[in-house]
């Protein structure tokens, strides 16, 4: 319901507006960065287009839609997302790792492809939606709605469609069944087919603030205000970390570890232990390296913040005592080449570079920018 959907009223007025003037799209998708809520919100307006006794501002929540649609149980409610395709475990289609899929956003308000990927067997391996899918997509959405309100699909990271797969429902999205809504939801709207994202109506949703994060973490954990505000400062605006965060006391700061280690390495240029570093973090998959990389990047702008005298807020007391050694060497004649390397190389992990090579390359560049002269 979008009542139990935290923060974002602008956004959520702007949806129930599209609902209330019976302008809602046909084909309408939600973008938004890993955690911020797209996927959340394109829910919400499902359960809203099937409840029987909608109001203005949500919908009921105990209607048997409403009931079904919570209970991921609804049989007019279709879910489309990327499989690791394998002819050994017989998946081709999203239909074959469904309650796979139902059984994450079940237990997880917020999730992410690295969640789902390790869920499926495999973190390095991406996902796909194949020609198969969009034929399936097509056949189901031709039947007759079961319950006799909307059909409704929920594609998540239609991005993941290959070409063959995104020309095959072309027709569809151009002239859906009547009663029929296609939801997507797109972390990088960018990497979309044009032919694609040219006949969907985008909704962009904004990552969350560090307050939002905070107040969310306040009210749904038991944590301290200051915890709370130092994982929502480590959190990049996506509350599918900060959750992970706080569900799991370990790893508070899971990535201050490897980025001391790496930083060391770099300095010393020991590159018999980086290949080694880069050979183990590599295998943690994608989204850990492309979290690596932003953690990095936040690391290097606290220690321009120290060289001002700036109070650097939500800081842990590892962090305080690493960077103190540590911010020497990041100073204004190296910084904007740091940014520079790191912005490069989340944008090529997003374009699928090989892990190892990336890191090893951005490795070898921080050899040199570590002994860039301080003064």
């Amino acid at each position: 319901m979008f009542s139990t959907f935290y923060g974002k009223n602008n956004l959520k007025s702007k949806v129930l507006n599209l609902y209330n003037t019976k302008r809602v799209p046909h084909a309408l998708l939600f973008n938004g960065s890993e955690g911020s809520g797209a996927f959340q919100l394109a829910m919400s307006l499902a359960q809203l287009l099937l409840c029987q006794e909608p109001s203005l501002s949500d919908s009921c929540g105990k209607c048997s839609s409403c009931v079904k649609v919570e209970k991921m149980m609804h049989p007019d409610v279709h879910f489309s997302f990327p499989i690791q395709l394998s002819q050994t475990n017989k998946t081709n289609i999203s239909d074959d790792l469904l309650d796979l899929f139902l059984e994450m956003i079940s237990e997880l308000s917020f999730f992410s492809t690295e969640i789902w990927n390790d869920k499926m067997g495999n973190k390095n391996k991406q996902g796909v939606i194949g020609t198969k899918e969009s034929q399936q997509i097509i056949k189901k959405l031709a039947l007759k709605s079961y319950e006799g309100g909307p059909k409704i699909l929920l594609m998540w990271l239609p991005e993941e469609m290959n070409q063959q797969a995104a020309n095959k429902l072309l027709k569809l999205i151009e002239e859906p069944p009547k009663n029929t809504y296609l939801l997507f939801i797109s972390e990088e709207k960018e990497n979309l087919l044009s032919t694609i994202k040219s006949r969907l109506q985008t909704i962009d949703v904004p990552n969350y603030s560090d307050e939002e994060i905070t107040q969310i973490l306040l009210d749904k954990f038991d944590c301290s205000e200051s915890e709370a505000q130092t994982i929502a400062s480590n959190s990049f605006g996506n509350m599918s970390i900060a959750i992970q965060c706080i569900k799991n006391e370990n790893q508070k700061d899971a990535y201050l570890s490897p980025f001391i280690n790496w930083m060391r390495l770099c300095y010393t240029r020991n590159i018999a232990d980086t290949i080694d570093w880069v050979d183990a973090n590599s295998k943690e998959g994608r989204e850990h390296i492309k979290g690596l990389l932003m953690y990095s990047l936040e690391m290097f702008r606290k220690c321009i913040l120290g060289h001002y005298l700036i109070d650097i807020k939500n800081i842990t007391q590892d962090q305080k005592q690493f960077l103190k050694k540590f911010m020497p060497f990041i100073n204004h004649k190296n910084i904007v080449q740091f940014s520079q390397v790191i912005n490069d190389a989340h944008f090529h992990m997003e374009r699928n570079a090989n892990p190892k090579i990336l890191l090893l390359d951005v490795s070898i560049q921080f050899f040199r920018l570590l002994k860039t002269d301080k003064k």
